[in-house]
């Protein structure tokens, strides 16, 4: 019996009909460069109002919500000279009263700070992104591939966290001017700071978590932050007491499927949702 596609499907909204279907020029699917998408909402200004945020190949996409349009209001490009992995892989945002909301993890282990209403205000046309900050530079502190970034709930957008493929958990704090090494705070005027000027410095993290399991492929926090899903590369998914890193429990899949890519989609009291490809 041959395979069917089907080209319509009924739901309570109504019936659909396949209109049609673009073959051609479509980015083809690589593991390692999967698209997230993120959903964020500014308040206030002429920019108030819901956006996508996503990541396709090389660009950083910034689009409204609700529109149908097929253009992004902006597209970011993190390196114009094609490097291998100079590339966003993740990103993050949280409401933060610095206007500072936007965290994007790159894939050679570099995590850049910005404004996410800056991007919207820039220069039409321009696909250079307006840097408040980069962690991590010259991997300084971790030399992997950033494969997840998360703010830390309750936080008020002052705490942040990049998670690494080595199994290193990088936290990072805002507040006053760092002292000394491990000092780990991003200075109190990040959205003075140019471009050039922040991409000279990189400031500590305020902690690192090490993980075993092989390198951490993603990371969810649970609504309080109370606990830490961390999916790792040995196909388990350790589930760590927040701030202090504990393991408190896990899961793991078949010894088969450890090869698998394990993600983390949400963490919510007892409930954890995962998948793996």
């Amino acid at each position: 019996m041959g395979s069917h596609v089907k080209n319509s499907f009924k739901c309570p909204e109504g019936r659909y009909v396949l209109h049609s279907e673009k073959t051609l020029g479509l980015v083809p699917f690589a593991m390692r460069r999967v698209t997230r998408l993120t959903i964020c909402t500014l308040h206030g200004g002429d920019e108030e109002g819901m956006y996508m945020v996503y990541n396709v190949g090389d660009y950083l996409h910034v689009a409204p919500f609700d529109s149908t349009e097929k253009d992004p209001l902006c597209s970011l490009i993190f390196n114009p000279i094609a490097v291998r992995d100079g590339y966003p892989c993740c990103h993050a945002y949280c409401p933060a009263r610095d206007g500072l909301d936007l965290a994007v993890g790159i894939a050679n282990g570099e995590v850049i700070l910005m404004s996410l209403r800056s991007q919207l205000t820039a220069q039409q046309g321009s696909t250079r992104p307006i840097v408040a900050a980069l962690l991590n530079a010259d991997n300084l502190h971790d030399q992997t591939r950033c494969n997840a970034v998360l703010w830390v709930p309750k936080s008020s957008g002052m705490q942040f966290l990049a998670a690494h493929a080595s199994g290193s958990i990088l936290v990072y704090k805002k507040g006053g001017v760092a002292s000394g090494e491990g000092g780990g705070k991003l200075l109190s005027q990040l959205s003075g700071l140019s471009s050039s000027s922040s991409r000279t410095s990189s400031q500590a993290p305020c902690q690192t978590i090490n993980v075993n399991g092989g390198g951490i492929n993603d990371a969810a926090f649970s609504p309080d932050g109370s606990r830490l899903a961390v999916a790792c590369r040995d196909g388990t998914v350790r589930l760590l007491d927040w701030p202090n890193g504990n393991c408190v429990g896990g899961y793991s899949v078949s010894q088969a499927a450890s090869y698998l890519h394990i993600s983390v989609l949400a963490l919510s009291g007892p409930a954890l949702a995962i998948g793996w490809w």
